[in-house]
């Protein structure tokens, strides 16, 4: 019909089939995708326009096999790299951090913990909060960052999401920074 918007939704969640999982699928126009790989793609085009709208020239690496998903280079030349993880709130109102990487392959799942020296920070987006935290990767990060009181009071050694908005002024290296120039 003439007049009538037609409304194409080129990403949508459809609920899996009743197989009693409650994992959802997702598609780009009718074909599936592995709803892990989405959620990171998602992750990652949150966590590069949150560093944008701070100030940080967000640069991804040519290869995959970088244990870091980003490098952002500050106004002063300071280059922080992230690992980007996507973190559903939990029922408690926390983030879990997870450590590690995990792949599948013909001879099963592997996990791998990272190093210190891999990279700098952890890049949690929280969709539910719509809110990107950064964690410093040390043998100290938090395992789980609060939204909300806790449930039994707990005030000593709580990490706060309020805390984690933004990269410390340490990185791992520095570059010089000079200006574009456009050619005309």
């Amino acid at each position: 019909m003439q007049g009538t918007p037609v409304i194409n939704r080129a990403i949508c969640r459809q609920p899996a089939k009743a197989t009693g999982r409650r994992s959802m699928k997702y598609r780009i126009g009718g074909e599936k995708l592995h709803h892990t790989k989405f959620k990171a793609d998602v992750g990652l085009a949150k966590v590069l326009s949150d560093l944008t709208s701070k100030g940080y020239v967000p640069c991804l690496p040519l290869s995959e096999h970088q244990p870091y998903d980003i490098v952002a280079v500050s106004q002063s030349g300071k280059v922080f790299k992230l690992q980007v993880k996507y973190s559903a709130l939990k029922s408690n109102k926390t983030v879990e951090v997870r450590f590690r990487t995990s792949w599948a392959d013909k001879n099963g799942t592997h996990t791998k913990h990272y190093s210190r020296e891999q990279f700098d920070y952890y890049a949690v987006y929280c969709p539910e909060k719509e809110i990107v935290l950064y964690v410093r990767n040390s043998p100290d990060c938090p395992k789980a960052i609060r939204f909300e009181k806790a449930a039994n009071n707990q005030k000593y050694d709580v990490k706060w999401a309020k805390d984690y908005l933004k990269l410390d002024r340490e990185s791992s290296e520095t570059i010089r920074c000079t200006p574009e120039t456009v050619k005309t």
